[in-house]
């Protein structure tokens, strides 16, 4: 009986679980295992791994209902899993003919237009990225609670000219603002990282400053991460920086 749960199991990693409901569905149907290599379409019931199955189920002792019913069950276990796992790749910049990509400006506005409680935003620079801006605006006039850390002006101890907090407050007087102020200046290092992080749910994670430019014209690369304990300990670093008063809130 151990080998058609294993059985199960490598068949729905290896086939669209579309594909197992059907053929699920078609065994339920059946009082006993005649014809089992009629529930599978095509090309499917040739397969080495289907054969090994319908022989296993014949030989298991199960009827075609208890066969079925962990058929569903792995499928929908499968589901499941690979919707709390899922990572998509994101892009900006030139295309290929060949491997379809999220763009990376419509996924950023996705997770901000996902964010039911909280919107967290890092990145280096913040500058005209109006379409994210839009999205960010909207997230905060339904109620969500935005925080942005970007990388301090020199007057704070940071590496750029100009304040992004000063840019981003006239835009956002709403939002919280979060500084990294190095207190040794004899070690270089600023905030390098990118990402964005919804509800502690889904996390963006990127090469790309919140720009323009990275949005639309750059070659970046991002993730769009789904993974709820990987996106948590992001978000919960974060929040420890925060408490132990490394990242400073903005008054």
């Amino acid at each position: 009986m151990k080998l058609i749960y294993a059985l199960v199991t490598k068949v729905v990693s290896e086939l669209p679980t579309e594909y197992i409901q059907v053929a699920a569905k078609r065994i339920l149907s059946k009082t006993d295992f005649k014809d089992i290599d009629s529930v599978w379409d095509g090309q499917l019931a040739q397969s080495k791994i289907i054969n090994e199955f319908n022989v296993a189920a014949v030989s298991s002792g199960l009827s075609p209902k208890e066969i079925a019913s962990a058929l569903f069950a792995a499928a929908a276990t499968a589901d499941y899993f690979y919707a709390e796992n899922k990572v998509d790749v994101l892009w900006s910049g030139p295309k290929s003919t060949t491997i379809p990509v999220r763009r990376m400006e419509q996924a950023f506005c996705e997770l901000i237009e996902s964010a039911e409680r909280k919107l967290v935003v890092v990145s280096f620079v913040v500058y005209k990225a109006d379409k994210i801006y839009n999205a960010i605006r909207d997230a905060i006039g339904r109620g969500v609670r935005v925080s942005f850390l970007t990388e301090a002006a020199k007057e704070y101890g940071g590496s750029l000219d100009v304040d992004p907090v000063k840019i981003l407050r006239s835009k956002f007087p709403e939002a919280d603002f979060y500084r990294w102020e190095r207190s040794d200046s004899s070690q270089p290092a600023v905030v390098h990282v990118k990402c964005a992080i919804a509800d502690e749910k889904v996390a963006l994670v990127t090469s790309a400053n919140l720009t323009g430019a990275a949005m639309e014209d750059n070659m970046e690369l991002g993730l769009m991460v789904f993974n709820r304990h990987a996106v948590g300990r992001i978000a919960n670093h974060f929040s420890a920086l925060i408490t132990e008063n490394v990242i400073k809130k903005v008054l």
